[in-house]
């Protein structure tokens, strides 16, 4: 068939795909109907392209594939799809996101930004890891994620530890009284079982206090920042979250509240299940896909909402859809635990997927590729440079 490494053809090491079937491949990816076998043998080909390295697998020159590679991530249906699809896409944005980090790396113009980024941030800094602090009712504080097992406190009534997969489990022993507060770190994210077996993800900046034992006729939490709950069904006695600005309340569900207070508004999404979101003497119910806005004015609104988006975080993702670039950093401030100079920031939007698992560099080199707009980290301080 020639020599393939000159007639657009990828070579894996293993097996070549030829670039119009690579489009294919992503374009089916991005609207959502790959089959297993075509994912399979996308995610094989990812693979083993990372493997080979630049001496091997030549930059996609046409400028075809590269588009396509953008057009995966930009282009976010709002079409429903199967728990199957969804785990596909997450799956196929990271390996797409690594793959344009390899081709930037690969084509020189790119190559000559990627070398001025790295000299910007004068010393990279990695992305957030499981970390947190607990208050127990005592007032003792335990410091989550370095502290060993036997560090774990002990109190009448309630056995706390540390599960093999870092999760902190509260296990009712009798009657345990008093509350407790896990609060995450900007740069923290943890995990927390509830005495009940609610489950709560705790993203960064954020805090859950919660009473030891739940007892009486609700369970009742109160937030700040963000979390993503999976709550244990107990029809008997409701689950309601507590934030600076609303209350949610739950039977048993899975949604997620969003309620930093540098945000415009606070938001929470559903789902599965049913929940009611209250605020003075405004309510409203939320049924699955749907999303609560609760502005600092006082208006309470729904709409429908990209639940995958709204939980990327947990699911250790950026999405951004159509988000204004002063949030992007938000966030990326919270999870690098960093700072941002945003007073020259444009009035420009975002679309894109960004593993969380990369350091500040990596994290600003996709932005500056998909936005245009370029950054510089001197102390801890993100710029946008003009």
């Amino acid at each position: 068939m020639g020599d393939p490494l000159h007639s657009g053809a990828y070579y894996t090491g293993t097996s070549f795909m030829e670039q119009e079937s690579l489009q294919r491949l992503l374009e089916k990816i991005s609207d959502g109907t790959a089959t297993d076998e075509e994912m399979a043998s996308y995610l094989r080909y990812c693979d083993a392209a990372e493997k080979t390295g630049e001496s091997t697998l030549p930059p996609p020159h046409t400028g075809g594939v590269e588009q396509h590679m953008l057009a995966a991530i930009h282009q976010r249906t709002g079409r429903r799809k199967s728990r199957r699809i969804v785990r596909y896409w997450y799956a196929a944005a990271a390996m797409l996101t690594g793959l344009i980090a390899l081709v930037m790396y690969l084509k020189p113009e790119r190559h000559a930004t990627r070398s001025a980024l790295a000299t910007a941030v004068q010393q990279d800094i990695p992305a957030g890891t499981d970390k947190a602090v607990l208050t127990l009712a005592n007032g003792k504080k335990i410091t989550l994620g370095t502290a060993d097992d036997e560090a774990l406190a002990r109190q009448a009534g309630l056995r706390v530890y540390r599960s093999d997969s870092g999760e902190i489990v509260y296990e009712a022993t009798g009657a345990g009284s008093g509350f407790h507060e896990i609060a995450t770190p900007r740069g923290g994210q943890y995990r927390v079982v509830l005495q009940d077996g609610s489950k709560v993800w705790l993203n960064a900046a954020s805090s859950l206090r919660y009473p030891a034992t739940f007892t009486g006729s609700t369970r009742t939490v109160e937030l700040t920042g963000e979390a993503y709950f999976e709550i244990a069904g107990n029809a008997r006695q409701p689950f309601i979250v507590h934030t600076p600005s609303q209350q949610v309340e739950v039977l048993g569900t899975h949604f997620n509240v969003n309620a930093y207070e540098e945000n415009a508004c606070t938001q929470t999404t559903l789902l599965e299940g049913r929940v009611r979101v209250s605020a003075g003497r405004n309510g409203l119910i939320l049924r699955p896909g749907e999303q609560a806005s609760l502005y600092h004015q006082g208006a309470l609104s729904k709409a429908p909402a990209d639940a995958n988006a709204a939980v990327a975080w947990k699911n250790g993702y950026f999405i951004f859809n159509d988000t204004y670039l002063t949030e992007v950093l938000q966030q990326l401030c919270r999870w690098y635990d960093v700072e941002a100079d945003l007073k020259s920031v444009p009035n420009m939007h975002y679309n894109g997927v960004i593993p969380r698992n990369v350091p500040l560099s990596k994290a600003l080199e996709m932005l500056e590729f998909t936005g245009g707009v370029k950054f510089n980290v001197n102390n801890n301080i993100i710029r946008v440079r003009h």
